[in-house]
């Protein structure tokens, strides 16, 4: 069954990539996208973007939009992790996002998620 782009583009934004070690994208050049990592803020783990493991970056922009903590009453707690996306180019991108502690440089990260976007 192929999905069309809004019902992909709606999916990730509810769901991101919550359970799932992948997710894909379809964006128009112009159109925008988000996605949602899970994270836990009282850890001192975060979600960033590597650059050098992700591939296409010329056909789309990321950027970090913000958190949000799934329950307001338990600070520290469970909560996401708001990346928007924006077709620049066609063609197709691969994101590698870590989930790491920024101070612990030269351990590996805790864990990963690979998202893959098209751009049409």
């Amino acid at each position: 069954m192929k999905w069309n782009r809004w019902c992909a583009a709606g999916l990730l934004s509810v769901f991101g990539c919550h359970g799932s070690p992948s997710g894909d994208l379809v964006l128009s050049v112009g159109g925008r996208g988000d996605i949602l990592l899970p994270y836990t803020a009282g850890t001192g783990y975060s979600w960033s973007l590597d650059q050098g493991g992700s591939e296409g970056l010329t056909c789309v922009s990321v950027s970090e939009s913000g958190t949000k903590p799934d329950t307001a009453d338990l600070p520290g707690g469970p909560g996401q992790s708001r990346w928007l996306l924006k077709g620049r180019s066609p063609g197709t991108a691969e994101l590698l996002f870590e989930y790491r502690r920024p101070w612990e440089k030269d351990t590996p990260p805790a864990e990963t998620r690979r998202v893959r976007v098209e751009v049409r």
